[in-house]
């Protein structure tokens, strides 16, 4: 991307953010695994499971809601986007936290996998945060005459390239 100055969408954002995708699909599948467990070991309230059940659905759909919205922002340089993601973010927190303490019968797995849920989205946040300071700054834009100048300097050594090959 000659023609612009610099590139401000954060690459260690996105790819904290392409792992969180696969994390929170294996996250799922072993928390609907480990509640199946529980509900044939251990006796349950009548609403409890349900609620339980329904928290893990809940919190996976705001999960990629929250991915989506902070890929996009990130992309697109979009503050609005990344604040909607915070936002969401939040409400994962809160969801994992629920996982953490607030369930009715607590595994060690489940302390493990809520941990490090909290951790990517943690330091989710934080990325987004710093992206969006980096977007406010304003982007030098280049004039049309820049542009064709780089462009000139760019045929340039692509020949000097050729010929030297």
């Amino acid at each position: 991307m000659f023609l612009t100055i610099s590139d401000k969408s954060s690459t260690a954002l996105h790819l904290l953010l392409c792992i969180n995708i696969y994390y929170t699909i294996f996250w799922f599948i072993l928390e609907i695994v480990l509640f199946i467990f529980k509900y044939y070991h251990l006796p349950y309230a009548t609403s409890a499971f349900g609620i339980e059940i329904s928290m893990i659905f809940i919190l996976c759909f705001n999960e990629f809601i929250r991915e989506f919205f902070c890929i996009k922002g990130n992309l697109i340089l979009q503050n609005n986007h990344l604040i909607v993601s915070i936002i969401y973010g939040i409400i994962s927190i809160i969801g994992f936290i629920f996982f953490l303490v607030w369930q009715s019968y607590i595994q060690r797995a489940e302390i493990l996998l809520s941990t490090i849920g909290l951790t990517l989205i943690t330091i989710e946040i934080l990325l987004s945060i710093i992206t969006m300071i980096l977007n406010r700054r304003a982007m030098p834009v280049l004039t049309k005459e820049q542009k064709i100048e780089r462009i000139k300097q760019a045929q340039v050594r692509f020949q000097s390239s050729i010929k030297t090959d």
